[in-house]
């Protein structure tokens, strides 16, 4: 699962086109679920964070799942009533 948590380095929200969708990955809502999904469903070390990427690092793909993989692996699921 790759996911985009955050802006790369240099660009920033207010910068981006007139009507373009630039809230926090957290709250929106199918980031979100998607997020949850995959937690449930996929080991820890397959859920990148690719906003954890920096500018002028070079990646391979052992540096890469070290940098981008999920702090603490797979979290526990929600409950019904956190989840809503």
């Amino acid at each position: 699962v790759l996911r985009l948590t955050s802006f790369p380095d240099g660009h920033k929200a207010e910068d981006q086109a007139e009507g373009t969708n630039v809230a926090k990955y957290f709250d929106r809502g199918w980031c979100f679920t998607e997020q949850c999904w995959a937690g449930l469903t996929k080991a820890g070390r397959l859920s990148l964070d690719l906003g954890k990427m920096r500018a002028g690092k070079e990646y391979d793909s052992w540096s890469l799942r070290d940098d981008c993989v999920q702090e603490g692996g797979r979290r526990p699921p929600l409950l019904p009533s956190a989840f809503a």
